[in-house]
């Protein structure tokens, strides 16, 4: 499936489920709960990258950590919006600790899209182990966690 029919599809479906709990409540888009799904993600995607550049399934998990916050005072640090930066820590090849400045745009249902400079991800397309051209995880990438 491609990025653009899986965003179409992650759009109605968060339309829906926006229908369905209209009048309960506010979500609760929070830092915190933005670093605990980014963090761990950037960590699975990062193995992946290593596996398709390097072609062996054996890269360590680094540990990693994400901070963020949002910009704009009148947000109060929480709620949706494109206006979210997250730092995402990890520990480069030299075994110093990394910060990566992750742009993210946060929906009202805790899906969120995660964009990275390529200057330290890497472009959107990069060539593999086996000589063929694939799709970058670490560059842009999307998720969701929960609001309850």
């Amino acid at each position: 499936m491609n990025r653009t029919v899986a965003r179409a599809a992650l759009a109605a479906a968060a339309l829906v489920l926006l229908a369905g709990t209209a009048g309960c409540g506010g979500s609760d888009i929070t830092s915190g709960r933005l670093e605990r799904a980014l963090g761990p993600t950037f960590r699975n995607l990062f193995v992946l990258q290593q596996t398709e550049l390097h072609g062996t399934d054996n890269a360590p998990s680094p540990d990693t950590w994400a901070n963020c916050a949002k910009a704009g005072r009148a947000s109060g640090g929480s709620g949706p919006g494109d206006d979210w930066v997250c730092l995402v820590h990890w520990p480069a090849p030299s075994g110093i600790t990394q910060p990566i400045a992750y742009e993210v745009s946060v929906r009202p249902t805790g899906c969120y899209t995660a964009q990275g400079p390529a200057s330290l991800v890497g472009q959107q397309r990069i060539q593999g182990a086996d000589g063929h051209q694939h799709t970058n995880p670490l560059y842009e990438f999307d998720g969701c966690f929960d609001t309850a």
